[in-house]
C-alpha cells in the first residue's frame, strides 16, 4: 500500500523564509523613509537660511543712504560691523517698525531683528524684548535655525550675507548670498 496522504499548508521552513524576506523589505522601506525625512528637514532648513539671507539683503537695500555723487555712504558699512557670533545689538527705545529712525538706528534694529530670527540668540535679552513688543513671533512659532548664526559683509556695492547652522549629525551647513546693494 502506498501512503496517499497529501501535504496541506506550508512547512515551517517556508514560513521562516517568507518572514525573513518580509522583514528585510520592511527594514529597507524604513531606512528609505528615515533618509527621506532627513533630506526634507535639511531642505527646509536650507530654504529658511536662504530666506533669512535675502531678508538681510533687502534690509540693507532699504537703508542705503546715497551721497550726491551716487556712492554708498558709511551707514551701509555699519551692517558689516557685527561678527558671526556677536550678540544682537541693543535697540533701546528705537522701534523702527512704528517710528522713524536714523539710518544708524535702523542698522541696529535690522541687525537685532535678523540675529534674533536666526535662532542662536533666542534666549538673549534683546530678542526677548523684541518678542514681548510683538516685533518677533514667539520662539515656539518661529524658532529659527538650530544654532543659526550669520554675518554681513559689504564689499564696494556688493552685500554678502552668510548664514550657518547645525544640520544633521551637528555638521555645520552654510548658505552665502551675494547681491548688489545699489545699482544707481
Amino acid at each position: 500500500m502506498i501512503n496517499s496522504r497529501k501535504q496541506a499548508g506550508f512547512s515551517m521552513m517556508e514560513l521562516l523564509v517568507a518572514v525573513l524576506v518580509m522583514g528585510v523589505g520592511v527594514l529597507g522601506v524604513t531606512g528609505l523613509q528615515l533618509i527621506s525625512l532627513q533630506n526634507n528637514q535639511d531642505a527646509l532648513l536650507r530654504s529658511e537660511a536662504v530666506m533669512l539671507a535675502y531678508d538681510m539683503i533687502d534690509r540693507v537695500r532699504a537703508n542705503v543712504p546715497v551721497d550726491v555723487a551716487g556712492g554708498v555712504m558709511t551707514e551701509t558699512k555699519l551692517y558689516a560691523d557685527v561678527a558671526k557670533d556677536a550678540d544682537p545689538p541693543a535697540v533701546g527705545a528705537n522701534d523702527c517698525m512704528t517710528a522713524d529712525c536714523t539710518p544708524a538706528a535702523m542698522v541696529n534694529f535690522d541687525l537685532a531683528y535678523w540675529k534674533c530670527s536666526l535662532g542662536a540668540h533666542n534666549e538673549h535679552a534683546v530678542c526677548e524684548a523684541l518678542r514681548e513688543a510683538d516685533r518677533l513671533p514667539a520662539v515656539e512659532a518661529q524658532p529659527g535655525l538650530p544654532a543659526g548664526r550669520g554675518v554681513v559683509e559689504i564689499d564696494g556695492d556688493m552685500v554678502i550675507v552668510t548664514v550657518e547652522w547645525e544640520g544633521f549629525n551637528n555638521e555645520i551647513q552654510t548658505v552665502t548670498v551675494r547681491s548688489k546693494v545699489y545699482t544707481g
